[in-house]
């Protein structure tokens, strides 16, 4: 079971990282960002999308640790 949530994690992780990912590059391309950068120097939209990357990084991260820790029972 704790392998099962552990690829889940890790699954969905990886998915919010790529969209995180789209989403950054399609703000940088976006009119409405490159007025927003030239008047107050930073974009919303591109922040959201660096945090939706570091966070499905985060969470792929924690998937990966509990799918690979394994079970904690001992057989005999």
């Amino acid at each position: 079971m704790k392998r099962i949530i552990g690829l889940i994690l890790l699954v969905t992780g990886i998915a919010v990282g790529i969209y995180g990912y789209y989403e950054y590059q399609s703000a940088q391309q976006s009119l409405k960002n490159k007025i927003t950068k030239v008047f107050t120097g930073t974009s919303q939209a591109e922040q959201q999308s660096i945090y939706l990357m570091i966070g499905g990084g985060a969470v792929a991260l924690i998937g990966l640790g509990v799918s690979l820790s394994g079970p904690t029972r001992r057989r005999r």
